[in-house]
């Protein structure tokens, strides 16, 4: 379904990214420099996740706005 989609594909993988270092968080906030890590990777991979989230709605108003175009 989403084989079309690499944009998507690649927003819902961050997201389980972001979602697994989210909830391991608690776990290792006891290691202060690993701490540090995780928090500076969960900003990255945050960036990274409105980035595809963004290239996704380009695609799809820009595939809405085709059929649009196509229909008058």
């Amino acid at each position: 379904m989403l084989k079309d989609y690499p944009a998507t594909q690649l927003f819902l993988i961050s997201l389980v990214v972001l979602l697994i270092l989210i909830f391991i968080t608690p776990f290792i906030r006891e290691w202060h420099v690993w701490a540090l890590l995780l928090d500076s990777l969960k900003f990255i991979v945050k960036v990274i996740c409105g980035f595809f989230l963004l290239c996704t709605i380009v695609i799809d108003g820009e595939s809405i706005f085709a059929k649009i175009k196509s229909h008058r």
